[in-house]
């Protein structure tokens, strides 16, 4: 059925959905069934509870409890004026696919509409019901939802030193993570769960795009644009009427050419009947005219909306999925950071790690994902390494290099200079 997320927690991933009725039903993370998202107050989903084989007056199955066993976001987060459904109808529907034949059909109707009440005959272009910004962003909704989701959550950036960059380090700020909780139990593991929930989503949409570096834009363009475009639809279905009509016409005009031939020839021709097979047959040749005329401009027409349109929507849609993956990118790296300072800064004010980590031999820089990092490759042979170690250990050169600051510290205390 259809509801609303009323009550999220990260800290303990249990929540609470209302439906239509304003009856509540309990979830947990553990059944959220979108890899994409993580639920969030406000997000409209599908979901379904334990249900008995009775029936209800409606037909719908009764349900027996108000435990959900499965849950994901509704492909329909937003209704705006002028769409064919709105947000009553999400309500009054049981699931998605119910919901999205309901806005096909409706949108079938006004298709069939613009197709009987359109002057085809004077038409010169065609109107776009949905433009080519629309269709890209909800190709890309739930990257774009991802990126979104950061920029609400960003801290001061102003104590961020640089930049890391996630892809790389990622193992590293993980094992500082979990190194951080394990040697101080008393932290507080939520303050974590927002940015890692974000993380997630920037991580799915990265390795989503990764994995589909060439797009079929052509397909992406007729089931995200051009299937939409009520107006074209109904060009495509007058140009595709009038073709059958020209089609009857032709095998109407050639039986009845037959006829006029095999009569003409006959001894016992009626000129009458003969006459008025050739009136109908001029009758039929002027509507085929009509029809082939008619053809060719409205072919015309269609196919300069499809090459203008699909060019526009290919350039349109590399330069915005280029921009969406930088972005993605820079969000995952600027997570890293963010989180990674959190670290530091936790592991400075705690009694567990500077009695655990800093007693520990051969560690002398501070407890953060790079210090993981320089400590996992002290331990290699560094002519041997793979493909990521090594580019592991440029990186961390290079950062060295760029970031890191050694001071000089003059004393006279001798228990000092034994430490």
């Amino acid at each position: 059925m259809h509801g609303k997320i009323a009550i999220y927690m990260d800290s303990t991933g249990r929540g609470t959905v209302t439906n239509s009725a304003n009856t509540f039903f309990d979830f947990n993370r553990q059944i959220w069934n979108d890899k994409k998202s993580m639920p969030s107050v406000g997000m409209l989903v599908e979901f379904r509870t334990l249900s008995s084989e009775k029936k209800a007056e409606d037909g719908k199955p009764v349900q027996t409890s108000k435990t959900i066993t499965g849950i994901k976001p509704s492909k329909f987060q937003e209704f705006k004026e002028g769409d064919f459904i709105t947000e009553h109808d999400f309500w009054k529907t049981d699931n998605d696919d119910e919901l999205e034949d309901l806005q096909n059909s409706r949108r079938s109707a006004y298709i069939t509409e613009l197709y009987r009440t359109t002057d085809f005959d004077t038409i010169e272009k065609i109107p776009l019901s949905f433009t080519i910004p629309q269709a890209i962003q909800k190709y890309f909704a739930h990257e774009i939802l991802s990126v979104e989701t950061l920029q609400a959550n960003l801290q001061d950036e102003k104590e961020i030193p640089c930049i890391l960059d996630y892809l790389i380090l990622k193992r590293f700020l993980f094992k500082a993570y979990d190194t951080l909780i394990f040697m101080d139990n008393s932290i507080d593991q939520t303050q974590f769960s927002a940015l890692k929930s974000i993380m997630m989503h920037l991580e799915n949409s990265y390795k989503q795009m990764m994995a589909d570096q060439k797009p079929n834009i052509t397909k992406i363009f007729n089931e995200t644009f051009l299937s939409l475009q009520c107006h074209y639809q109904a060009l495509v279905a007058t140009i595709d009427t009038r073709k059958n009509r020209l089609a009857s016409l032709e095998a109407q005009m050639k039986t009845l050419q037959s006829e006029i031939n095999l009569k003409s020839n006959a001894t016992d021709a009626d000129p009458e009947k003969l006459k008025a097979r050739q009136e109908i047959l001029a009758k039929l040749q002027k509507e085929a005219e009509y029809y082939r005329t008619t053809l060719k401009r409205l072919d015309a027409i269609r196919e300069d909306f499809y090459k203008k349109n699909y060019n526009i929507f290919e350039n349109a849609f590399k330069l915005s999925r280029e921009k969406l993956f930088k972005k993605i990118v820079t969000g995952l790296n600027l997570c890293a950071t963010i989180m990674d300072v959190k670290i530091w800064h936790l592991s400075l004010k705690s009694s567990g790690v500077k009695n655990s980590y800093f007693t520990m031999s051969n560690i002398e820089n501070s407890f953060c994902s790079l210090s993981f990092a320089e400590h996992y490759l002290s331990r290699l042979n560094k002519s041997a390494l793979n493909p990521f170690d090594q580019k592991l250990l440029v990186y961390i050169q290079k950062i060295t290099k760029e970031q890191r600051k050694k001071f000089l510290v003059v004393t006279s205390d001798l228990d000092l200079l034994c430490k």
